[in-house]
Formats: C-alpha cells, structure tokens, sequence
C-alpha cells in the first residue's frame, strides 16, 4: 500500500522519537534526573528492587519512608548500602518499583512524572493514572526483585555480589521463603541464580535468619507493628487498610491484641478509613489471625472467608499471603456487599 507523503512522514516522526523509558534498551533513556521508588511502609523487595532497577536502567534508588528492621538485616548481612529517604520527589523523573497503586504512593509524587513501572500486583483498587505513556514490565511472579534479576540477565547487565545477595533477599523475604502461595518457579530460579554469584551456598539457612530478624517486635509499639508492612487500597470505591505481621513468634502478638486493636481504632479514626485490617501472619504453622476494628469490618470479615467468627480473632489456616489471599477475598466482600 502506498503511503501518502503526510502519513509517511508522520510515521517517521513516531518511529524515530522516543515517547516513553525503554526498558528493553536503557540506553536510550535519560536518566541524570531519574529516581525510582517503591510503596510507602517500605518493605524489602521495594527497597531492593528500586536498588536493582537504579543498577540496571541508571539514576537513584531511593525510598519514601524509613526501611524496616528485616530490611536492614538484609542489607547488613549483604553489605549493601540502603537507600537514600527522599521526602520530595517532586523535581525528579520518577521510576516506581513494586506497586501500581495511588494509594500507596509518596505524596510528594506528581503521576505526570512517573516514567516507568515494575511491579508483580495486579491492576485493581486505584491504579496511576497519568497523561503520559509509561513503560510498564507487570508480571505475576513472587517478587519485583525477580522480575529485575530476569531483566538484567536479558539485558546483560552484571549484577554486583551485594546487589545480588540483597536481590535474593527480596525474593526470600516476599514469597516467605517460598512458602507464599505467591512463590513461582521463576523466583526459584532467580534465587539460585543470585545465590551463586552472591556466594550463598545455603538459601534456606539465609531465608530462616531472615524471618527470625522480622519475628522479634517485642520492641516496637503497636502503631509501628501496625504500619510496618501496611498498604492503603480502594476497593468498591471505600478506603481500606490492610496491615501485616510475617512472624515466627505469633503469639507474641496475639498477646498483644489488645493493644493493636487500639492502635488499629485509632488509626482508623485519623485517616478516615472505611475498612481497617491487620494479619498476625504465623510464618511457622501458616496461617494468618485477623482482627478488625468494628462490626463494619466484622461484616466483610464474615462475607470474605465464609466462615463463622468467634471472639475478635479470625484464624485462617493455610493463608500466609495479602496479595494472593487476604486482599482479593476482601476486596470481593466489599464489592458484593
């Protein structure tokens, strides 16, 4: 078919300019002003992946809030430096790691400035809504870390043994030592591939020195457990939280019920929310204790797992996942109630 010279041309203008990050040629991207991000209350697969991602694609890695104490075991025992916290990501061009959500994005973040997204969430609740095109590499694997470790082999780009002992972290820490129904065979894999050129010949050994860094919280108050690993969402046009506890040493917490409850009204009440949530997560049986905050949640609780509730505590044996199990049964109950 033969083109006319005003479509010609204009086909020639679209082939030949750039209009989004490219991941699959970083080199064709600028990046002097680029930093990448992942959600607030930091975990360790976004810390380390925006590490992986500044490594692969260029510019900083940095995160919104303080890390977490599993995190820093993390890098401690790979000799990794953490990021930077970066308050105002408002003169930067920004790469977000790990989540699709506006719930959970620095408020400091303009979506006109996001110019690309790796994550392993599904697309649901409130995703980025920008005016932009915007690379995008979303895959349902165990960890963003996994995707990254896959793209940097694609890329050939070499990973550094911190880095790579820091990726198999990541993955470690977000399929629980591959115990999460989220776990594929692609973080396998990945892992021990980052193990060998780590130099970590015992994977499992390094996952249960983890979980054991993340067990003990006998320290912290019960608004720091709470927020630790909490993420906001929007399910049938509510405002839900959902927080989580991944422990070895779960009756540690349920002794503490009492006082998470508070924490959890509280918090509730000051950010306006019209579900709240928490997950004592036992890591060691596998099952996850739920509590709530009022008969509003008690409801979706109800409806989202089917079951009959007694007391102030739900036990769900077998579930150990917010992504894969907590989050979509109470996304469902809300939408269908």
């Amino acid at each position: 078919m033969k083109l006319s010279p005003l479509v010609a041309a204009i086909l020639v203008s679209v082939s030949s300019t750039s209009y989004a990050f490219d991941l699959q040629q970083p080199a064709n991207n600028s990046t002097d002003n680029l930093v990448w991000t992942g959600h607030l209350s930091p975990d360790t697969d976004t810390v380390v992946s925006a590490m992986l991602a500044a490594h692969i694609y260029g510019g900083t890695a940095t995160v919104p809030e303080k890390i977490n104490p599993e995190s820093e075991f993390v890098l401690n025992y790979c000799n990794a430096e953490a990021p930077r916290i970066e308050s105002n990501y408002a003169d930067f061009q920004v790469g977000l790691v790990d989540f699709n959500q506006v719930t959970q994005l620095a408020p400091t973040i303009d979506q006109g400035s996001i110019v690309a997204v790796i994550d392993h969430h599904a697309i649901g609740g409130s995703p980025i809504n920008t005016p932009q095109l915007v690379a995008m590499d979303i895959r349902g694997w165990g960890s963003a870390a996994t995707i990254l470790a896959d793209n940097a082999e694609k890329l050939d780009v070499t990973l550094p043994k911190h880095l790579a002992c820091a990726g198999l972290g990541a993955i470690l820490s977000d399929t629980v030592v591959f115990q999460s129904s989220t776990t594929t065979d692609y973080d396998h894999h990945y892992a021990e591939k980052l193990a060998a050129i780590a130099g970590i010949s015992d994977i499992e050994d390094f996952g249960q020195q983890m979980l054991i860094a993340k067990s003990d919280l006998s320290h912290l108050s019960a608004d720091t457990i709470l927020t630790m690993d909490y993420k906001n969402f929007e399910y049938g046009g509510k405002k839900v939280g959902i927080g989580v506890a991944e422990t070895l040493t779960a009756q540690q917490l349920i002794d503490r019920k009492e006082d998470l409850l508070a924490a959890m009204k509280a918090h509730k009440q000051a950010n306006e929310l019209d579900h709240l949530f928490f997950s004592i997560t036992d890591t060691k049986d596998k099952k996850a204790n739920l509590l709530w905050v009022d008969n509003n949640d008690f409801t979706v609780i109800k409806a989202a797992f089917n079951t009959d509730v007694e007391g102030d505590m739900l036990t769900l044996e077998g579930v150990t996942s917010r992504k894969r199990q907590i989050g979509p049964a109470i996304q469902s109950a809300i939408e269908s109630l």
